[in-house]
């Protein structure tokens, strides 16, 4: 959960969850706040179809954030299992984006976005060193 206090933005991660759901747990409230979901309490500012959307989108910010489809596309990797071995994120995450990353195949744009340019460019290091 992610809420404001005393001028201070936290979030908290429950320590009994395992390391990879913490750590897509945190990217996900990261996301609301960068998102600008936030009101003055958890979920004030919108009614349930508004709460799912923004579910949906801290989400999406996560797994872009922790599994960028350009570095995936980059180094040849598609299945769940090398998703999440290489990205260090639950199976169940690593489902998920290796569905996305079937219709980003298909569509073949990668790098189409400057801003996935910048990213894979950043990344490009890293491929090349650890390319399939």
């Amino acid at each position: 959960m992610i809420f404001h206090k005393n001028d201070k933005t936290i979030i908290l991660i429950n320590r009994e969850e395992p390391p990879l759901r913490q750590r897509f747990t945190a990217m996900h409230e990261l996301g609301h706040f960068l998102l600008g979901h936030l009101g003055e309490t958890p979920f004030s500012r919108c009614e349930d179809d508004c709460r799912q959307s923004e579910e949906q989108a801290a989400d999406k910010f996560a797994i872009d954030m922790l599994a960028p489809a350009c570095v995936l596309w980059g180094m040849r990797i598609r299945t769940p299992e090398e998703i999440a071995d290489l990205c260090r994120i639950s199976y169940e995450a690593a489902c998920f984006r290796a569905e996305r990353m079937k219709l980003l195949y298909e569509r073949d744009m990668f790098l189409s976005h400057p801003l996935e340019r910048r990213v894979y460019l950043q990344f490009l290091p890293f491929i090349r060193q650890n390319r399939k």
